[in-house]
């Protein structure tokens, strides 16, 4: 495996390898240290160390996922921070160990203050005699500097609205921290990134390093994001989208990033480092080196599988720390016969991990065999599920394979049917499979099989037998804990099954998304086709290609026929009058109703179908005003505690802050604190 860089503290001096950014841990240095150019070196490592806070612990997706029209609560969230979910009290504002916004806050303005240094000292080194030995060189790590810095203000501004503002590196303790309009905010995070778009190079030596490509993308998003507001004030210009377009086209005309052919190739852990990256968050498999920062990111999105009929915990299935569970909307957008994304972005098939068990539901019974079975022995003794396919009480429903290897273990134990509303599928198919099945959806039956009633929800049957012998079968829906997983962050390069400190890289930028920020960009000042073409670029590439094999559940739920490989990438095809009226599986809000407003929804549809769990979510809704409305549209929870305000856009001012600051020498007042802080906590 690779081997990542990145201290986390001014304190470890790191010797660039060949491919990547190298640490190892020394003594403490003094100040001094960074007007050498060995020093600056490390200093800006050190400046790409913060970026790893995102998905250390819960915050991975407290601040970015969860609360959103996409994912609401899963059934071990409430203790760790069901409060970003529900909008409730405890978040007004909240400090809590397992989720500190304080630590957010705190992580970036410490990362500022490392690249404030750098920016500070850059101009003073002389004397150089390796990268930095001439201007050039200087031009490369100012410009990595201030685009970190501008990163960092823009996570902040976004979550926090005014926030403070400074461009230089402290002197000693200040505590006069006044907050900067988010105007102001935006034209120093724009002019970071002009510069390091002018002076970054196309490519960097080491590997996880800012590239020209990374301070594009970023600039057209921070245009796109300041540009889309329409009643807040962010300093908007009647330029920023335009200037979007021009940065996002900049990037992807740049040749130095490329869509990879398949979209389940982005996410392949042995192949991170690939063309459709623009700029990730590198991790170590040196675990002691990452000072407590892993990647956590694998254990939130999952389902508790580990506790169902023949499974056991495997480190490639994850260790499920169940809290994020998808919205019926982040589902139901999906066109699942043409667009392959759904299917390659969920984890809805589990092989048995038990290959000796004695728990009762992996046998037949003979109350199974007389409720779902129409041929079946006179003494209820056997049943036949088809031709030459006959199954016996007290035997396993399933054969296990004698390989203690993950991918031939045994046959499938564990399955989560992602069908909607149209399925045919009755509780007595499901029973028949002879493994674990949690539907979306199935049919309630009679005797006879024939339906009665759609359920979304677990079903009792009691089954009596002739001699007046009573027994209950269960029928699984889906529910908290229990849906697919997604496996996107998978990582099974953990040392064991049970680790949580995951190594893999996290993608902060792909190039799918510039494409999408360059057609929404386009798209806002009318010119559709532009926007169309990029947005069919991404969509060919999301559909199932020729020759492509199609999973079993594709002919099964979603339309197909089996043994169909044929090409969907015309069929996913939309030209500009797609938003001329509505469509129905785009499922847009009831007071959507012109060009304009279809195509921006169209947008949030298409950025949930090909960014899903990729941590923008909660920043997508807040940047174009549509937090409040789609969360009460579309999130199950959010509608039922009703707790959730307009005023949730931005997130509490960290009380911890509050009670440090000072004005004009003194500590602020509580009428000062809550002016201080954001309206409505």
């Amino acid at each position: 495996m690779k081997k990542y860089i990145i201290p986390l503290l001014l304190i470890l001096i790191l010797a660039s390898c060949k491919d990547f950014l190298h640490e190892e841990q020394v003594s403490v240095l003094k100040y001094d240290y960074y007007e050498s150019e060995t020093g600056i070196e490390d200093l800006i490592r050190s400046c790409y160390a913060p970026l790893r806070y995102k998905t250390n612990y819960e915050q991975a997706y407290a601040f970015w996922n969860i609360g959103t029209d996409e994912y609401m609560k899963s059934d071990e969230t409430d203790f760790y921070a069901g409060w970003f979910n529900d909008y409730s009290s405890q978040l007004d504002p909240v400090d809590d160990a397992q989720i500190s916004i304080s630590g957010f806050w705190d992580n970036n303005y410490n990362a500022i203050d490392r690249c404030n240094v750098a920016i500070d000292k850059i101009p003073l080194v002389t004397g150089g005699t390796g990268f930095m030995k001439d201007q050039a060189g200087k031009d490369i790590r100012m410009a990595e500097a201030r685009f970190l810095r501008a990163y960092y203000y823009f996570q902040l501004v976004q979550q926090f609205g005014d926030i403070p503002l400074t461009l230089e590196p402290s002197a000693g303790l200040e505590l006069e921290w006044p907050r900067i309009p988010v105007a102001e905010v935006y034209d120093a995070i724009i002019e970071d990134l002009i510069y390091a778009t002018q002076k970054l190079p196309e490519t960097q030596d080491d590997y996880g390093r800012a590239t020209a490509n990374a301070a594009r993308h970023y600039l057209a998003k921070v245009y796109l994001t300041r540009g889309s507001a329409v009643t807040e004030e962010r300093g908007q210009q009647p330029t920023d989208m335009d200037s979007a377009a021009y940065y996002a086209d900049l990037c992807i005309n740049s040749g130095n990033n490329a869509l990879l052919p398949d979209f389940a190739d982005v996410f392949d852990i042995d192949n991170q480092v690939n063309d459709e990256i623009v700029f990730a968050t590198q991790f170590n498999d040196e675990l002691t080196l990452l000072d407590g920062n892993q990647n956590r990111t694998h254990l939130f999105w999952l389902n508790q599988y580990d506790r169902d009929p023949g499974m056991f915990r495997r480190i490639e299935y994850g260790r499920p720390y169940r809290r994020m569970y998808a919205t019926d909307y982040a589902l139901d957008i999906h066109d699942r016969y043409n667009d392959s994304r759904l299917r390659k972005s969920l984890l809805t098939v589990f092989f048995s991990t038990d290959t000796i068990s004695t728990n009762p539901a992996l046998y037949w019974t003979k109350h199974e065999l007389v409720w779902a079975f129409h041929d079946i022995a006179p003494d209820t003794s056997w049943a036949a599920r088809g031709p030459g396919d006959t199954v016996y009480v007290g035997t396993l429903k399933f054969a296990l394979a004698p390989s203690m290897d993950f991918f031939s273990l045994g046959d499938t134990a564990l399955v989560f049917l992602l069908n909607d509303r149209n399925t045919t599928l009755t509780d007595k198919e499901i029973i028949r499979r002879g493994y674990t099945i949690y539907a979306r959806y199935y049919w309630l039956t009679d005797d006879n099989e024939n339906p009665i009633e759609l359920l979304d929800q677990d079903t009792t049957i009691t089954v009596i037998m002739a001699d007046g012998d009573p027994n209950t079968i269960t029928i699984n829906a889906w529910r908290k804990g229990k849906i697919p997983s997604l496996f996107k962050y998978i990582d099974y390069y953990r040392s064991d099954k049970n680790q949580e400190r995951g190594t893999r890289d996290v993608f902060n930028a792909r190039l799918s998304e510039t494409y999408l920020i360059s057609a929404e960009a386009h798209g806002r000042t009318g010119n559709y086709a532009t926007a169309v073409e990029r947005i069919n670029t991404v969509r060919r590439r999301a559909a199932y290609h020729s020759g492509e094999e199609k999973p079993l559940q594709w002919w099964k739920f979603d339309g197909g026929t089996p043994g169909n490989t044929d090409g969907h990438e015309a069929a996913m095809e939309i030209n500009a009058s797609y938003w001329d009226a509505d469509v129905p599986v785009e499922n847009y809000p009831p007071y959507v109703a012109t060009k304009e407003d279809r195509f921006i929804h169209f947008i949030l549809n298409e950025r949930c179908r090909e960014l899903l769990g990729e941590m923008h979510r909660w920043e997508d809704l807040v940047r174009v005003e549509q937090l409040y409305d789609r969360c009460y549209l579309y999130n199950d929870d959010i509608i039922l505690m009703g707790t959730m305000r307009e005023t949730h856009r931005y997130r509490p001012i960290p009380q911890t802050h509050l009670d440090l600051i000072q004005t004009e020498g003194r500590a602020l007042s509580d009428q000062e604190k809550i002016q201080y802080q954001n309206p409505g906590y």
